[in-house]
């Protein structure tokens, strides 16, 4: 999409919609268990995902999810795609309206020893939306956190104190840190925001513990 067509749209993904998004990701995570200790990200989002279809919104619409559909990138005669989404879900607005979600292992065991993984959340994961690679011309996006050891709260501080001390290259807004977010009243959700050349972003963080 030329940029002066980028900077002429104006369809957004509703947003009354993404408080709905959000809840039902948590209600179908609740039974979502690694299977093992080496259990991998995609394998995890792809069990979430046959939960969410089973579940409202998404079983009987208006929103539909799909698991790691391709996007295509700047070049539209390029041979490969843009990337691959981990769960993006769709509305009737067409094509380029969606809420993504990346999502990432924190606080697992690899070779006997405990990864915080902080550096992939961050650096390939809520980098894709800074970086327009993803949702490029929306202005809310998600991350899920897997944590492997189940401690969620410390899970979110290891976050937080990386994406602090990346402030910069995630282009934040104050208070440049994660922050408890107001989008749902009965779960905890954090955001970050982001000041992108062309418009603000907000990231909205769920830690799941699995």
């Amino acid at each position: 999409m030329a940029t002066e067509e980028m900077q002429n749209f104006r369809e957004l993904f509703p947003q009354s919609q993404i408080p709905v998004v959000i809840a039902s990701v948590f209600q179908a995570a609740r039974t979502l268990n690694k299977t093992s200790r080496g259990d991998r990200e995609d394998s995890l989002t792809r069990r979430l995902h046959s939960r969410l279809v089973k579940i409202h919104p998404f079983r009987d619409g208006p929103l539909s999810v799909h698991f790691k559909p391709k996007i295509p990138g700047d070049d539209i005669d390029a041979d490969t795609s843009g990337g691959e989404i981990d769960l993006l879900v769709s509305c009737d607005r067409g094509y380029e309206v969606y809420f993504a979600f990346e999502a990432k292992r924190l606080r697992f065991q690899s070779s006997g020893r405990l990864v915080l993984g902080n550096d992939q959340y961050v650096n390939n994961g809520m980098m894709r939306f800074v970086s327009g690679q993803y949702a490029p011309l929306m202005e809310a996006g998600g991350m899920i956190g897997y944590v492997f050891d189940g401690n969620s709260e410390q899970a979110r501080l290891d976050v937080d104190r990386y994406v602090t001390a990346h402030a910069g290259e995630l282009k934040l807004r104050p208070p440049h840190q994660l922050a408890p977010s107001s989008l749902l009243d009965q779960i905890a959700v954090d955001e970050t925001g982001h000041d992108l050349d062309s418009r603000p972003f907000i990231i909205y963080h769920l830690f799941v513990p699995v």
